[in-house]
């Protein structure tokens, strides 16, 4: 279509059709003011504060699309006086004291009170008294600092596909509420944390992070989760000058999340209270006793010739092509793991599909991000879901179709009747295989059990349960070596965490995790992502991918 021409502040532009006054202004440079609009976020207009003047009409620009002829100016007395009376009224209306507030430096709200010079408040203030409530784990919602402009409402909705927030009563006394007004810590709430990414003001905030600093005093680094294989983009919240994380949010420009992110991925990746291995210890007549990182090296190169490895699908690429090239072929993966029917789409491709259909995996508590995808278009896309499973499965609440796994021939009578269908699959035997395998009007997407699973793949790392003098286990998922033959082998395991299965092994050797760590894993799309070393080692640990290294002569020293 041909562009049209309209003027701007009495100037004539052209522009292309089917955009909103306000992308039009932020390509021309020219600032607008908005509380309730939010890029990612359908536009809703409720605020009011992006009003600008067309031909004497006040128009919303984040919700009025560009026409031919149009006469728009930005900066008129009437223009200015409407964003002023706006802005009092939303002071007004609850308690926005920034004195106390935990965002206070970072609010929007604040920000557009510097930014048109409120410095008393016209109207009466402080007279209503909202709920707080304090009863999830992870947010806060505070009713008192809502200026109702719904940006976690839609969050939750268009982009997290959990349709767990909402409104209560109307005008003043309008409240977001989770689901039917029930407290937020035991509503449906999967705690994906995206309203408190998008919240402008204080009123839903992480609770982790408060009062921890600004966001101006944090170095912000783009990295990917590597928590499980989806490999969400995130943007991480380190303090400047100091050694600890401030909070996590969902990357908007990541191609494999689009800004969502899991419970996993936001929260729990800095909530670790596992118990870290820490040292390097070897076992002897008296229990473990200490040993120094150049007797370890001296120790596993007496021992290699005589050794195999386990690895488990937590290790990164790097680490894993290190330790092939120390083992040659005799390195196994730790648990048995085939890609029945290989992936033949992407998560961007997930989305706006018919039908779709769920085996073996509860996205609500797994995959998060690829239950986002699923729920935002059954739930708001009128999508038909099929949940296949053999246990109680929570996505059943939405589900069209319902089957336990050993009926799986009853449901491909369904699913072949269909058109457009993806099915999203888990934990699956040789006989549903084939059953699945007949579908022709499917696209697949395999969900594998451990981050790097793929990477394991590809360097053709299979799993194999065999005796050896010498046994090196490394990686986190350490509950298959309970499954190895390692009597009267000397083992060797390297990994983060304590456990009672690792006391068997003679050798215990605590090494970094989570984000002390860098290096690249396949996700379940067979993506290379990259994951950031962020952090400082806080524990005395050894860098796996420095150690290996270290045995095959290519590092100083082990950090």
């Amino acid at each position: 279509m041909e562009n049209i021409k309209i003027k701007v502040n009495g100037n004539e532009v052209e522009v292309s059709p089917g955009k909103t006054v306000l992308q039009v202004l932020k390509e021309l440079g020219i600032h607008v003011p908005v509380l309730c609009h939010y890029e990612p976020l359908m536009p809703q207009g409720s605020c009011r504060l992006c009003v600008v003047e067309d031909r004497g009409v006040l128009k919303t620009a984040c919700t009025t699309p560009v026409e031919p002829n149009m006469d728009i100016k930005t900066d008129t007395p009437n223009v200015i006086n409407s964003r002023k009376l706006v802005l009092q009224l939303l002071f007004t209306e609850r308690n926005h004291y920034c004195m106390y507030c935990e965002v206070t430096g970072e609010c929007e709200l604040q920000d557009l009170g510097y930014e048109f010079g409120l410095d008393h408040f016209e109207f009466p203030t402080y007279e209503r008294k909202f709920p707080v409530d304090n009863s999830h784990p992870f947010i806060l919602m505070d009713h008192n600092r809502c200026v109702l402009c719904r940006r976690c409402v839609r969050a939750c909705s268009e982009v997290a596909g959990h349709f767990v927030l909402g409104e209560m009563e109307r005008g003043i006394d309008t409240m977001i509420i989770a689901d039917m007004d029930t407290p937020l810590g035991k509503s449906t709430c999967v705690s994906c944390g995206l309203c408190a990414q998008v919240c402008p003001t204080g009123a839903i905030i992480d609770k982790r992070s408060a009062y921890l600093g600004r966001e101006v005093q944090s170095d912000v680094i783009n990295t990917n989760c590597d928590l499980c294989p989806v490999g969400c983009g995130i943007e991480v919240y380190k303090k400047k000058g100091a050694n600890f994380i401030v909070k996590i949010y969902g990357d908007w420009n990541s191609d494999v999340s689009q800004g969502v992110l899991c419970k996993v991925g936001r929260y729990l990746s800095l909530y670790d209270e596992k118990e870290r291995l820490i040292g390097i210890r070897v076992k002897d007549d008296f229990g473990y006793r200490k040993i120094s990182e150049d007797q370890l090296i001296k120790l596993v190169k007496d021992k290699i010739d005589k050794g195999i490895a386990y690895v488990d699908g937590t290790l990164f690429n790097e680490e894993l092509e290190l330790i092939k090239e120390i083992f040659k072929d005799k390195v196994y993966a730790l648990y048995p793991e085939k890609i029945p029917i290989p992936s033949n789409i992407t998560l961007k491709e997930l989305d706006n599909r018919n039908f779709y259909v769920v085996i073996g995996a509860d996205l609500n508590r797994e995959y998060g991000t690829v239950g986002s995808i699923v729920k935002r278009n059954v739930i708001g896309n009128k999508a038909k879901l099929m949940v296949i499973d053999k246990e109680f499965n929570s996505l059943v609440k939405i589900a069209d179709y319902v089957f336990n796994i050993k009926d799986m021939s009853m449901a491909l009578d369904i699913i072949k009747k269909q058109d457009d269908v993806v099915v999203i699959y888990k934990d699956i035997d040789s006989d549903e295989i084939k059953l699945l395998s007949s579908l022709t009007n499917a696209k697949f997407l395999y969900l594998p059990k451990e981050t790097n699973s793929l990477g394991l793949q590809k360097l053709g790392i299979k799993h194999n349960n065999i005796t050896a003098e010498c046994i090196f286990v490394f990686g986190k998922n350490l509950d298959g070596l309970k499954n190895l033959n390692i009597k009267d082998a000397t083992v060797f395991v390297f990994t983060p965490y304590e456990d009672d299965e690792i006391h068997k092994a003679t050798v215990l050797v605590g090494i970094s995790n989570g984000f002390e760590r860098e290096g690249t894993f396949y996700n379940l799309e067979g993506k290379k992502l990259k994951k950031e070393k962020i952090l400082r080692p806080t524990y005395d640990t050894v860098d796996l991918k420095t150690f290996l290294s270290q045995i095959l002569g290519r590092a100083e020293k082990v950090s």
